[in-house]
């Protein structure tokens, strides 16, 4: 069988499998919020839990097999497109920004070790899952690092536990010291969390 059918009945089978899914986590959200009994209504906000966790793992799968996809297709055609012209080189990033993306990579290296600690990145099932609970945590971290001088106030340690926690993650028991916060410059206010090293 071609391979671009093949690859066509798959995106078409996760299509339907996702709305079969979204369709049936809204039915019951909408028994749940209808429910007397509040076990029932806890029981049912655990299986729309669950199957959000399902659509969100189908949506990844998704976007992971596009992305083979137009990875391939690329490369196909590289052969007849001319090399890029070289990037200019990036102006030098002010004190506070460097701070916030060493921070945030720091997080980022720590919440990604627990993840494939508990997920298994050569199965499947831990691969996607893996991989749902990362996306999660990058949406969460985009709303923290939405407010520079706020994120860099919060302790670091504290922060990566927490992150842990709210993915269902076991935190790290050891991890090396978040990176340094620059000291205050006029203009911006001075922010705790292991300002030095």
């Amino acid at each position: 069988m071609n391979a671009m059918v093949i690859d066509e009945a798959r995106e078409q089978a996760l299509g339907i499998f996702a709305d079969a899914v979204l369709k049936l986590a809204l039915h019951i959200q909408r028994e749940a919020m209808a429910a007397d009994d509040l076990d029932q209504a806890i029981r049912a906000a655990g299986a729309v839990h669950r199957l959000g966790r399902g659509l969100r793992q189908t949506v990844a799968l998704q976007a992971k097999l596009g992305r083979e996809a137009r990875i391939e297709a690329a490369k196909a055609q590289a052969d007849v497109r001319p090399a890029p012209e070289p990037e200019p080189e990036p102006e030098p990033l002010d004190p506070k920004t460097h701070a916030v993306r060493r921070r945030r990579d720091w997080l980022t290296r720590g919440v990604e070790r627990c993840v494939w600690n508990e997920y298994e990145r050569d199965e499947e099932s831990g691969e996607f899952i893996g991989e749902s609970l990362l996306e999660d945590f990058h949406e969460r971290l985009a709303d923290l690092m939405a407010d520079p001088n706020a994120f860099l106030a919060l302790d670091p340690d504290v922060l990566a536990v927490e992150l842990c926690k709210e993915l269902g993650l076991t935190p790290p028991t050891f991890h090396p010291r978040a990176p340094p916060v620059p000291p205050a410059s006029p203009g911006i206010p001075a922010a705790s969390g292991h300002d030095s090293s």
